[in-house]
């Protein structure tokens, strides 16, 4: 598979198009979450290790539900044999939420770049 892994949630059309993310625990290392997090929301196995790309501090506005973020950006990499689409159920959200079905496929970077939720493009261009 070629490009960017993205997903979305065939329940809820309304929610924009994303990359794996999740919360960092208390006391976890980001790149320990972010390897986490990669493994919780795919279902694919954990990555050993994941590249810092960036961070960013976002204050709230009228377009995110939570107070101020601190996001981190990270690359893993990835073997070979990989599907080219799948479902993964995630359990384990932060939230204590019932589990939501997320529908994964790859997609070139620039159609993913018009695709995407807010805040998930902000450092494509670090990929390459």
């Amino acid at each position: 598979p070629l490009g960017l892994l993205i997903f979305w949630e065939p329940e809820f059309p309304e929610v924009p198009w994303q990359v794996p993310g999740g919360t960092i625990e208390p006391g976890e290392d980001p790149k320990c979450a972010a390897c986490r997090e990669f493994a919780e929301e795919t279902g694919l196995p954990r990555p050993n290790d994941a590249e810092l790309l960036g961070e960013e501090t976002i204050t709230p506005d009228n377009t995110t539900r939570h107070g101020q973020l601190h996001r981190f950006y990270f690359r893993v990499k990835l073997g070979h044999g990989l599907p080219d689409t799948w479902d993964h159920w995630e359990r384990f959200a932060s939230d204590g939420a019932a589990p939501v079905l997320f529908r994964f496929c790859w997609m070139p970077r620039t159609e993913a770049r018009e695709k995407l939720g807010p805040g998930f493009i902000r450092y494509l261009d670090r990929l390459d």
